[in-house]
């Protein structure tokens, strides 16, 4: 699909073109697919063995022609990150990621009482529980420091990271309507819609949100949600892999304090959004 130059700001305009001339080479593909072998033009840490397992495909890093700042929906963002987190909206891509989200669902069901696959603990919940990891590598998990670990939120779970985020699942919706879609054109079907709308629809479907004058209206239920999603993600992908699991002990110091502020961060963000 040409890209409009009018329709969005000059640096999205240079992506999409890269994107178009890249899927006229493989024009029978499923768009995700492309999505995913696209890590190779973002960085180097899109492009690892990490992420054949969350997103289906390990690419060997080439350059980092997506490595750059652009705009949709009004919201500047990382565009090797959006592109990262949209190829993780879709299960499998092959064998070995299917296993491993079959794996963390069932794992997740065993250890917190809910199944989330790959794609609950990457994009926006990932972005918010990871500096939760760095905080416990820095100081432990005996001492609750709010300061330090806003300081963290801020760094590594911003605006510009979350926006990068609720886009992919934006454009992921898309896809998962239209296989086929030519990328570009689901990337600008996003940039048409008010990023306000994308907020609430991605509240709505990702946690069940309800609106009462265009303000979550069972704030109890979403919070719990995303808390939940945080806690498994934790649980799997650190307590799991550093024989913590059975240290109930270890849970119960500052990690429900820590998990409370991760999600009112990420919380504070999408209330700003839903107002604009």
């Amino acid at each position: 699909m040409a890209t409009n130059p009018t329709s969005t700001d000059a640096t999205l305009a240079k992506m999409l073109r890269f994107i178009d001339a890249y899927e006229q080479q493989q024009p029978d593909r499923h768009t995700i697919d492309t999505a995913r072998s696209l890590r190779a033009y973002t960085r180097s840490a899109y492009a690892n063995r990490f992420w054949e397992l969350v997103a289906g495909d390990h690419p060997e890093f080439v350059a980092g022609e997506l490595d750059a700042t652009a705009c949709i929906s009004g919201q500047s963002l990382d565009f090797a990150h959006f592109i990262a987190s949209l190829s993780d909206q879709a299960w499998g891509g092959n064998l070995a990621s299917a296993v491993s989200d079959s794996l963390l669902w069932l794992a997740s069901k065993a250890i917190s009482g809910r199944g989330f696959d790959s794609r609950e603990y990457t994009a926006a919940i990932g972005d918010t529980a990871q500096p939760i990891e760095i905080y416990l590598d820095q100081h432990g998990s005996d001492d609750y420091q709010p300061a330090a670990l806003a300081e963290l939120l801020t760094r590594f779970a911003s605006d510009a990271d979350y926006a990068a985020d609720l886009l992919a699942y934006q454009v992921g919706r898309h896809l998962a309507k239209s296989p086929y879609m030519a990328l570009s054109e689901a990337i600008l079907a996003a940039n048409a819609i008010p990023y306000s709308e994308i907020v609430r629809g991605y509240l709505t479907q990702a946690f069940g949100a309800t609106f009462t004058q265009g303000q979550i209206s069972n704030r109890p239920v979403v919070t719990t949600r995303i808390y939940q999603r945080i806690r498994a993600y934790l649980l799997i992908k650190r307590d799991a892999l550093r024989t913590s699991l059975l240290n109930r002990t270890y849970w119960k110091q500052v990690r429900p304090a820590l998990m409370q502020q991760a999600t009112e961060h990420f919380l504070v963000y999408l209330d700003a959004h839903l107002a604009n």
